[in-house]
């Protein structure tokens, strides 16, 4: 090649080399402003934070109703969003987990969050033998006691665990749990079509509990029931609707400090003051217990979002949850509690199953729907009184 041609060319990729270069720098940082951050409390930021840590299973798509579940945590559903990765998670996750100090060692804190399944009652499993009141403890072997997947498909996804829980009298339980998830995406058709501006996301739970012991669950072991519980943010209303006829005085029962004038009974419904500020926890008995529980979050902006937990209650059958250390000859359906701060700030939805005398190999279960609208207070209002059977509009709100 001719020299002074040779030079022309180096010359001429000398200037324009800089100039793609600082095209190039611009483009990127054009590409980079375009990626919208992710929320903190998404759907998505949880993802981020569990890969590479534990396995998880979503349900649902990235734009719509959409669920986190994590089998080695008890296979509980640890996030929940009404439209899809970027939105908001309404389950209560603990810090540690965004923290990562979740993770520095095995087994696994118990308080992850989420929706869960435990084994009542609770002073025969979760406190020492002398059941004295510091002696709180959450057994390694029923949480975060890792579960198998059995079935997965796009929306729903089934895990079971076999375990070997010790009670406090001496004797261990040898049972097998399964739980199964479903994600929903249609409201209960007894709504109808929803307001307009009312979103909508569901989950439909079974959990089941097989005797795999030659002792008699019932007989020659204590009775057992299964029990789920939902961890979700404050602040606002729990609100339980109780049967007509129900006594309010004897309907419910109080376990940790007097609630006052955070609880108040009125027109057959139950509404008790929630701000993950001061640790208190109420039982509601079979006899009286209606169609569900239900938590109004309120935005103190004029829109909230519902929680609805909706399962069946069997006046005649056998509940076992009651205050620790206590005598008392009948178990709690439905109950709720109100966390101080201490454990992280937390209300909890919960609900019994009833508990069933179990041969080897026998099997009881149990069925619930979580119900979760976002939208107008009032109409949140209405679409609960729906559900529960119940004129929520008389309650007492906080």
């Amino acid at each position: 090649m001719n020299p002074t041609v040779f030079k022309s060319l180096v010359s001429a990729v000398c200037v324009c080399l800089p100039v793609v270069i600082i095209f190039s720098m611009v483009a990127c940082s054009q590409d980079q402003g375009t990626q919208k951050p992710v929320p903190s409390n998404s759907n998505q930021a949880l993802l981020n934070v569990l890969q590479g840590k534990t396995d998880t299973i979503i349900l649902g798509s990235a734009n719509s109703p959409q669920l986190i579940l994590t089998p080695e945590l008890s296979g509980r559903v640890l996030g929940a969003s009404i439209k899809g990765a970027n939105d908001e998670n309404l389950m209560w996750v603990d810090k540690t987990i965004t923290d990562g100090s979740f993770w520095t060692k095995k087994p696994y804190f118990w308080n992850a969050g989420g929706l869960r399944t435990w084994i009542a009652p609770e002073d025969l499993f979760f406190v020492n033998e002398k059941k004295e009141a510091d002696s709180w403890f959450v057994p390694e072997q029923l949480d975060p006691a890792p579960f198998k997947v059995i079935e997965k498909t796009g929306t729903k996804a089934s895990f079971e665990s076999d375990i070997v829980l010790p009670a406090n009298i001496g004797k261990d339980y040898k049972v097998t749990l399964k739980r199964s998830i479903e994600l929903l995406t249609s409201p209960p058709s007894v709504l109808g079509s929803l307001p307009a501006g009312i979103e909508y996301m569901g989950i439909d739970k079974t959990h089941s509990l097989t005797n795999n012991s030659d002792m008699v669950i019932g007989e020659d072991l204590p009775y057992v029931c299964l029990w789920s519980l939902l961890q979700v943010n404050p602040s606002g209303t729990m609100l339980i609707p109780i049967k007509a006829g129900a006594d309010p005085k004897t309907s419910y029962r109080e376990y940790f400090n007097p609630l006052g004038d955070r609880l108040v009974v009125q027109n057959g419904i139950i509404s008790v003051k929630i701000d993950g500020k001061y640790r208190s926890k109420i039982g509601v008995r079979p006899e009286a217990a209606g169609k569900g529980i239900a938590f109004l979050r309120d935005n103190r902006n004029g829109t909230g979002i519902l929680f609805v937990k909706l399962f069946p209650v069997d006046p005649n059958a056998v509940y076992v949850d009651k205050p620790w250390g206590k005598p008392s000859d009948y178990g709690d359906a439905i109950e709720m509690y109100n966390d101080d701060g201490n454990m992280g700030g937390f209300t909890e939805l919960e609900c019994h199953g009833p508990a069933k005398k179990l041969s080897k190999g026998d099997t009881q279960s149990h069925s619930l729907q979580l119900h979760v609208f976002r939208g107008s207070i009032k109409e949140l209002e209405a679409i609960g009184s729906k559900l529960l059977g119940t004129d929520l509009s008389k309650a007492n709100y906080f």
